[in-house]
């Protein structure tokens, strides 16, 4: 990597010295070594490349040994979890099952191009706690060349590996697309809109130790992947649920927080979204629920080469490989009854049309 041409995604002058620096660090300690468990095709978008690194650096205010702690932090995270390789294998239901508990994405943009992300707080309640809280019990799944057991993930594989499907597919792939205001910016962080209508105070409180696990791998190996949290519907005693659960929050990611009483929610999402991809619950015409696989945008089918009677993309981990021509690849990945899969998507040039 080049560091006079990583430096030029950073605009300011003084946080270019930080980033050449930080580069360094990271060069010199090997952390920017292509990861041995990647496959040869696979493309480090989200994992090594500089957009990745200027994430980590603005979590630390462009302090180099600072961020260079943290990514340190993330990366060794990332290999004694293996979760290179179970983004590879990982059953495809189990990875549905932990898609659910977490902000999915719709298939939708916003005005600046990033991607929106939905959930729904009712479907964190006692039955989803639980099973995260079984899986959070379970032995951490090790990669062996040796043995070919189905991988049994523990909460926070299965929660890493779902992330690495926002940094590794969903954020390249709105990095790729043109129309956006400003298409030379990569997209690395996503809007997220969260409907709190039926969040209870007893529910709020139950999930404090899911909260501050799911914070602590957000921040440490996500860092600055959100750029806007809405909290939508809110009740009236949510400031209450907050006055708790904001201790076991992030800090960087509370400050991204706004919540929003039902009469602020439509003219708040409207200022950063288009009517067509606001969820219909909240005043759009988006028909999204909780748990559907992605409504893609008719822009992203075309560019993708999809038919426009496509809905959706296959469930599962997909990532992005690049070919001998040089165009890259929307590959699907992961396990089905023991078997892995590797099916094409779609094919993009490397200009990008």
């Amino acid at each position: 990597m080049a560091v006079d041409q990583s430096a030029q995604i950073v605009t300011l002058p003084g946080h270019q010295e930080s980033f050449k620096a930080f580069n360094a660090a990271c060069a010199e300690k090997g952390l920017l070594n292509r990861h041995e468990s990647l496959e040869s095709r696979d493309i480090c978008d989200g994992l090594s490349d500089p957009s990745t690194l200027l994430r980590f650096l603005t979590a630390r205010r462009f302090d180099p040994d600072g961020a260079v702690k943290q990514f340190q932090e993330g990366q060794k995270f990332r290999e004694d979890k293996h979760i290179i390789r179970l983004y590879d294998l990982i059953e495809i239901a189990d990875y549905e099952q932990a898609r659910q508990i977490y902000p999915h994405w719709t298939g939708r943009r916003d005005k600046k191009g990033l991607p929106i992300f939905f959930y729904d707080a009712d479907y964190l309640n006692q039955d989803a706690l639980s099973r995260w809280e079984k899986s959070r019990g379970n032995a951490s799944w090790r990669y062996s060349l040796s043995e070919r057991k189905a991988p049994k993930p523990d909460m926070l594989q299965l929660a890493s590996v779902y992330y690495d499907s926002v940094i590794r597919f969903i954020h390249p792939l709105c990095s790729m697309m043109k129309d956006r205001a400003d298409p030379s910016s990569p997209v690395t962080s996503s809007i997220f809109i969260v409907d709190a209508s039926n969040l209870g105070i007893k529910q709020g409180w139950s999930v404090r130790t899911f909260a501050q696990e799911i914070t602590w791998l957000l921040s440490t190996c996500y860092p600055e992947t959100i750029d806007k949290l809405f909290v939508c519907n809110a009740p009236s005693y949510f400031t209450t649920i907050w006055k708790f659960l904001k201790s076991h929050v992030d800090p960087a990611t509370a400050e991204k927080l706004t919540i929003l009483l039902r009469s602020e929610v439509l003219p708040m999402l409207r200022e950063h979204i288009d009517d067509a991809n606001i969820p219909v619950r909240f005043g759009g015409g988006l028909s999204f629920t909780h748990g559907q696989l992605p409504d893609l945008e008719s822009e992203i089918k075309q560019y993708l080469g999809l038919n426009e009677s496509t809905k959706s993309l296959p469930p599962g981990p997909i990532k992005w490989i690049e070919e001998l021509d040089g165009s890259r690849t929307a590959l699907a990945v992961g396990s089905e009854a023991g078997s892995e899969r590797s099916d094409r998507i779609a094919t993009v040039d490397s200009d990008g049309q």
